[in-house]
């Protein structure tokens, strides 16, 4: 046999053993082990599941819209969405914004949130087919389009304020629960916070939505999160529940 017979041989069989080698280790490893990756890659645990705090303490309402299983027809309703609350990983940070309703008649909840975007919250929970309904938002008509899908939904009348502060806004819910004559059936409220869900200035809304629903013990009214805070750092959104929000109903 040739030297050169013998190399290609001895270098055959090498690559033989190596590759049976290979399929050896390979088998005999443990693929549930997830492999390191950045903080920013890998998926909360949490994210999607309730604790057992949560599931005891709050009704879980799942995914439906709630104007059809909350609206009261007997009675003005005024549903609120307060953009980017969301549900904390923490518990005790929801706790801290419901103990502000504790003194109003109250039903504190969980729903299902299946997008992280305020479109899809609105064209959800303010679909409507009321012989009067009006739609509030602080902001200009073109952001996001609202011009274009919110009398879609359903409503007679649409209120945009262009840089106005949600003090304005309360007031303008205030002045039309105060006509007695002309009641609105249904009172629709995008409220903005802060986009990356501070929660001081959470709270703060909060407070001035429990002083306006004292004044008016027989109007319902129904605040729920659009999403958790998504225009912000990836650590704080990962610290909220990927598909769930808040919900407070008062004088349910």
């Amino acid at each position: 046999m040739r030297r050169w017979h013998k190399i290609n041989l001895t270098f055959f069989l090498t690559m033989i053993f190596a590759t049976c080698s290979m399929i050896y280790v390979l088998g005999t490893m443990n693929y549930s082990t997830s492999f390191s990756k950045p903080w920013h890659l890998l998926p909360s645990v949490h994210e999607d599941s309730l604790s057992t705090l949560y599931k005891d303490n709050y009704e879980i309402m799942g995914s439906a819209p709630l104007r059809t299983s909350l609206y009261d027809s007997s009675r003005t309703n005024v549903f609120i969405l307060i953009d980017a609350w969301g549900v904390p990983v923490q518990e005790e940070k929801l706790q801290e914004n419901m103990k502000i309703f504790e003194h109003i008649p109250h039903r504190f909840g969980l729903h299902r949130r299946l997008a992280d975007y305020t479109r899809h919250a609105e064209r959800v929970e303010f679909r409507n087919n009321y012989d009067n309904s009006i739609y509030l938002f602080g902001g200009d008509s073109v952001q996001y389009g609202r011009q274009e899908y919110i009398p879609k939904l359903g409503f007679q009348q649409s209120l945009y304020c262009n840089r106005c502060e949600n003090n304005s806004i309360i007031k303008t819910i205030d002045s039309l629960l105060n006509v007695a004559d002309s009641l609105p059936v249904f009172i629709a409220w995008t409220a903005l916070a802060s986009p990356v869900g501070d929660s001081q200035k959470i709270d703060l809304l909060l407070h001035k939505i429990a002083i306006l629903a004292q004044k008016h013990p027989d109007v319902r009214f129904v605040l729920q999160g659009t999403h958790r805070p998504i225009m912000c750092d990836p650590q704080i959104k990962g610290a909220y529940k990927s598909h769930w929000v808040p919900v407070i109903v008062l004088s349910p």
